[in-house]
């Protein structure tokens, strides 16, 4: 009875889905690079970080998955978010913020919904210590600091894809300043390159991963009447990265964005650089401190 009482609090009824895998290539190779071939041996995913905190999550709505993201569940924050672009259109945004049961409710593995959180049970996600929540972000210690999409809306093909996005899975900390700039300086530029440069069709489209590197800075959080000081991080770089297909060959580009940490109610200084994947690739490996690769076992 108490199984079935905490699925009823869930909202399993939800159209929203999304669901924890062992394995990218397995459940939704379609957002990586190659992805698009019959052989998953082939699917150039992104480095999958090691250790028990890192989940994959094939983001599913209606049905469909829309995205894939790579989660650190101690930092409260994405690592990336995978996602493919062949069009995009306008739309209005879904008011609703959602999160993922599967991080904090191991026993709900055969109902891989991902829930709205106003539609959920307070004392149960108050429990949640594996990501954030709504009101994580409704702290004032770096300025005013918002919700930064990793698979912005603007990239979207339709509406159902963009409301997949605002899940708090696919968010890291920005001030607004920040969160402006990287949509006018970074996101838009991109888009246009993309428009620009790649031959896009259904069976290969344009495959961009963007991502987030933890800092030192936290923003506090409670759960129940704790308060925890290391709640959610707020990361030191944004960064993305995309590659595609056109009558010369393949093309590709990369930014990455440095952002100051929030100090005494200053805004965010944001210094962008543009590159190629692979110089990309050499300042993560020391800013994760490990090798990584954004395309995996391709030559970019």
């Amino acid at each position: 009875m108490k199984l079935l009482t905490l699925l009823l609090l869930l909202g399993v009824t939800s159209l929203t889905e999304s669901e924890v895998v062992q394995s990218f290539k397995s459940k939704c190779p379609q957002f990586f690079f190659l992805g698009h071939l019959p052989s998953a041996k082939r699917v150039a995913t992104p480095t999958v970080l090691r250790g028990r905190k890192y989940k994959q999550i094939c983001q599913r709505w209606k049905n469909q998955y829309r995205f894939a993201t790579l989660y650190d569940t101690k930092s409260r924050i994405p690592v990336y978010s995978a996602y493919t672009y062949n069009s995009s259109n306008q739309f209005p945004r879904d008011k609703y913020w959602k999160v993922e049961p599967q991080l904090d409710l191991p026993w709900n593995r055969e109902n891989s919904n991902m829930a709205s959180e106003s539609e959920m049970n307070a004392s149960l996600t108050s429990t949640f210590e594996h990501q954030a929540l709504v009101k994580d972000y409704s702290g004032d210690c770096c300025g005013k600091i918002t919700r930064g999409h990793l698979f912005p809306k603007s990239y979207a093909a339709d509406k159902d894809q963009g409301d997949s996005t605002f899940t708090l899975t696919n968010i890291a900390p920005q001030t607004q300043e920040c969160n402006n700039q990287w949509a006018e300086q970074v996101e838009e530029p991109m888009l246009s390159y993309i428009k620009t440069k790649c031959t896009l069709r259904e069976s290969f489209p344009a495959y961009i991963v963007t991502g987030v590197v933890p800092g030192n800075t936290w923003l506090e959080i409670k759960r129940g009447n704790r308060a925890i000081k290391q709640g959610v991080n707020i990361p030191t770089h944004y960064w993305t990265a995309f590659t595609c297909a056109n009558s010369t060959g393949k093309v590709s580009h990369a930014y990455i964005a440095q952002q100051s940490h929030c100090k005494d109610n200053r805004q965010t200084k944001f210094k962008k650089l543009e590159m190629t994947v692979a110089k990309l690739e050499e300042k993560l490996k020391d800013l994760y401190n490990q090798s990584f690769s954004v395309f995996r076992n391709t030559k970019i």
